[in-house]
């Protein structure tokens, strides 16, 4: 007979699921919690390897934002090399009102006495008055600038013809098939001819044809359209439904190739004169036409006078650059619709006239009213007869204004380094969790991690060895150079006598102007001298070096944005603990999988055992 335990199953369910927990059916525990449990002291080491992995890039975060003010450094410094830094210029005029002046570094030191200055004036045009058909301009056709060429044909004399500008082309029996209902259709050629017969015609019914969009409002007529001229468009009074018929008698206008094409040339830099073409278009309005004049390259600046009805043309130069006799001027017209329509004719040109000064003596004639002697760009703003003096001497505020710059920009520097430096370490305040954060408010995560990142940098070597060198380099004398200015102190600038400034430079204003005043090469010579040999190098030499050195050792040891785990040292340990961090993950996987398949044995067991009992119980007939 068969043992009757082994018809037992032992691949019953022992456990069940709610929600996202785990329950076990046998024992009534709750398997997920207890697990959980477990695992908790088991994943410990995990998180300690986060933190030391986030505390890596905390510290290497604070080591790339010194690089950065390290570079900014580095960079003032190196333009302090530059001897542009120190021979700065300024030019002073006795009357600016008359002539002002601007030194560079290769100006000279001098004066200059400036008299019988007249200004360089520019080439300008005048048209003859738009609308006039002859010569004394009294025999006027209305002209409205607001309307296109096209509308205004006859005021700008352009005539149709084989010999005219256009010709007129009559249309008869024109059908336009209506593809949908609207009232907005368009006939196939534009500049519609509003002096000659119009008609429109709709599935047989004739239309009043008008040209003035009033009048067409103003009309009580029963079947009305308005007729665009330029555009040739046309706008009905009522709805024309789909499958409607119009059929349209008209004439337009056709203008030859090239009719309105037009040329003004003037001077370019060099004095010869240069072609610039524009084509103008039927539909231009006065100001489209003004606009295509100022853009054509010509250099010049129109504009219209409505009062007047002519245009004024000034060149953007000053000078003059042709004889000025007949056709010979700065601003000539070619083409018949300049010449003719809009009277823009060289007739109307008056040239511009060359700047006349003496300078010591020397009577000289520029183009422009700015020019350039020795350096020194001179700009007259008025006429000269009494002399007027301009005098070029070493800018001493301005060289004062680089060297304090620069040191303002060094002390902001080792003043936020020393803060890193000094930033305590609290190391009771380990990187949160997520968990963690969870359970905190936002402020409090802020204060905490603020903690947590404090003294990333407290005492690094790499950064205190480079704020001694650069004190080094400030401190130390300069071989080479006048000896009466050989160190900093000797120029004015000095270390703070407060401990807490932690090697801040102070500047003696007087005593740093004074010795700018006095010798200014001397004081270049100080910050810019070049050698091989340390102890005759400038000072801005030796922290650029030293500035150099100290950003490299960082960049070793921290990277950059663009450098790879394994280019940096910091970014070797960062790689490790995410293999240590991979490592363990795995093993806690595999552990925690080994908890569940430990209570999901027990759960069986316990099942088989209560079945089991059950059945032992039904046969004694319990």
């Amino acid at each position: 007979m068969a043992d009757p335990l082994s018809s037992v199953s032992t691949s019953s369910s022992s456990s069940a699921t709610s929600g996202n927990r785990m329950f076990g059916l046998a024992s009534g525990l709750d398997i997920d919690s207890m697990v959980d449990k477990l695992m908790q002291a088991e994943r410990v080491p995990l998180t300690q390897l986060e933190q030391q992995k986030q505390l890596l890039q905390w510290q290497q975060d604070d080591y790339r934002d010194m690089n950065s003010l390290l570079l900014d450094l580095r960079t003032s410094t190196f333009n302090m090399t530059l001897q542009s830094s120190y021979l700065s210029r300024t030019a002073t005029s006795n009357d600016e009102s008359k002539i002002t002046a601007v030194a560079s570094a290769n100006s000279p030191k001098t004066s200059y006495t400036i008299s019988n200055a007249t200004l360089a004036t520019a080439a300008n045009a005048q048209s003859g008055k738009i609308g006039s058909d002859n010569d004394d301009n009294t025999a006027d056709i209305p002209y409205d600038a607001t309307l296109s060429v096209w509308a205004m044909r006859d005021a700008l004399n352009l005539s149709d013809g084989t010999d005219g500008q256009y010709q007129i082309k009559d249309v008869t029996g024109e059908e336009t098939d209506v593809d949908k209902d609207g009232t907005l259709f368009q006939l196939k050629n534009t500049l519609i001819d509003d002096t000659k017969t119009t008609s429109v015609n709709v599935n047989g019914m004739d239309y009043d044809v008008f040209y003035n969009q009033d009048d067409f409002n103003n009309s009580d007529s029963e079947n009305k359209v308005w007729i665009e001229p330029d555009s040739g468009l046309m706008m009905f009074n009522n709805t024309l439904k789909k499958g409607d018929k119009i059929t349209t008698d008209y004439s337009y206008g056709e203008f030859a190739d090239g009719a309105l094409k037009s040329t003004i040339s003037t001077p370019d830099a060099d004095g010869n004169m240069q072609d610039h073409d524009i084509s103008f278009a039927p539909t231009d309005t006065m100001d489209q036409m003004i606009s295509k004049i100022n853009n054509s390259g010509a250099n010049i600046t129109a504009f219209y006078d409505d009062a007047s009805q002519k245009i004024s043309i000034v060149s953007n130069v000053t000078g003059t650059y042709t004889s000025g006799e007949g056709e010979d001027k700065d601003i000539t017209f070619d083409g018949d619709f300049l010449t003719n329509s809009l009277k823009l004719t060289t007739d109307g040109v008056a040239n511009g006239t060359d700047a006349n000064v003496t300078i010591n003596g020397l009577a000289t004639t520029r183009h422009t009213n700015t020019f350039t002697i020795n350096g020194s760009t001179f700009t007259l703003k008025d006429k000269i007869d009494a002399p007027v003096t301009v005098t070029v001497a070493d800018d001493t505020n301005g060289i004062y204004d680089k060297i304090k710059d620069w040191v303002d920009k060094y002390n902001d520097t080792i003043a936020k380094i020393n803060d890193k430096l000094g930033e305590e370490r609290y190391r009771d305040y380990a990187p949160l969790t997520d968990e963690q954060e969870s359970e905190m408010t936002d402020n409090q995560v802020e204060l905490w991690t603020d903690k947590a990142k404090s003294g990333m940098l407290s005492q690094d070597t790499i950064l205190s060895s480079g704020l001694t060198k650069m004190r080094q380099d400030l401190y130390s004398s300069v071989g080479g150079v006048d000896s009466a200015f050989d160190q900093l102190a000797e120029i004015g600038i000095t270390t703070s006598s407060n401990y807490q400034d932690k090697g801040k430079l102070v500047i003696s204003e007087t005593d740093l102007k004074a010795a700018i005043a006095s010798n200014p090469e001397a004081v270049m010579d100080i910050f810019t001298h070049s050698s091989d040999d340390y102890s005759d190098q400038g000072i801005m030499k030796r922290l650029t070096d030293s500035l150099d050195k100290t950003m490299a050792d960082v960049t070793q040891k921290a990277g950059k944005a663009t450098s790879t785990y394994d280019q940096f040292a910091l970014g070797k340990s960062i790689h490790d603990y995410e293999d240590k961090i991979d490592d363990m993950q795995d093993r806690l996987s595999d552990l925690q999988t080994r908890y569940y398949n430990q209570f999901s044995a027990m759960e069986q067991a316990i099942e088989q055992a209560n079945q089991q009992s059950g059945y032992l119980t039904s046969m004694l007939g319990g």
